[in-house]
């Protein structure tokens, strides 16, 4: 049996396009085309197909609320998104919505036809680019995240201690301002660096800035 495919574009040499790609395979047809998000909600309803192509931008209604009112309707079509936008917060938003795939318009034809069949076994896909981007930003929220733990390890004094530090007071300053001995600032200090990793006065100073500890 055939994978039954909608295809929901505004523009319609990309639906030219596709057609003529899956046209070339014996396992995947198509079975209906909108140019707008309500139309391709209705065909959507009526056909049941199993994977719905839908771009992001379209008139009527946009295509993460197709998605959204596509999958309430037949949970058991897959929604892959072909769309113009390389951005990480459009992907991470269609896969919110329940898309199970998102490919750039720029895709090679074969892109498109290995995404129909992967998200139709079940699985995920993403282009290449999309892919990469995806992983830059999960190692960013990720080394954000990590930092956000390493800051909960310091006790106030010591944030207090390192924002001072970072705003350029010495050892002896920060002491006299906290009203603190000399040598219980020092312990702070390196207690401080011991808990963060940190090497130096410059790459103390760096990380406060960065997280935001610092006035400067």
């Amino acid at each position: 049996m055939a994978i039954e495919v909608i295809l929901i574009d505004d523009h319609s040499i990309v639906r030219q396009g596709i057609r003529a790609v899956i046209s070339r395979e014996k396992d995947i047809t198509i079975v209906g085309e909108a140019a707008d998000g309500a139309t391709g909600v209705k065909i959507a309803k009526d056909k049941k197909p199993d994977i719905a192509i839908i771009d992001i931008t379209l008139p009527l209604l946009n295509g993460l609320e197709a998605t959204r009112q596509i999958l309430r309707q037949n949970r058991n079509t897959k929604v892959l998104i072909l769309s113009m936008h390389e951005n990480h917060v459009f992907v991470e938003k269609a896969l919110s919505y329940g898309a199970k795939g998102y490919i750039l318009k720029e895709s090679a034809a074969d892109e498109i036809v290995r995404a129909i069949r992967e998200v139709y076994s079940g699985g995920y896909f993403l282009s290449s680019k999309v892919s990469s981007l995806v992983i830059r930003e999960y190692a960013r929220k990720k080394n954000r995240a990590t930092a956000l733990k390493s800051i909960s390890v310091l006790t106030d004094r010591e944030r207090e201690i390192l924002q001072l530090i970072s705003e350029g007071l010495s050892s002896k300053e920060v002491a006299k301002k906290l009203d603190l001995a000399l040598k219980t600032t020092l312990v702070h200090r390196n207690n401080i660096m011991r808990k963060l990793n940190i090497h130096n006065q410059a790459q103390l100073i760096r990380f406060a800035i960065k997280e935001g500890l610092s006035s400067l």
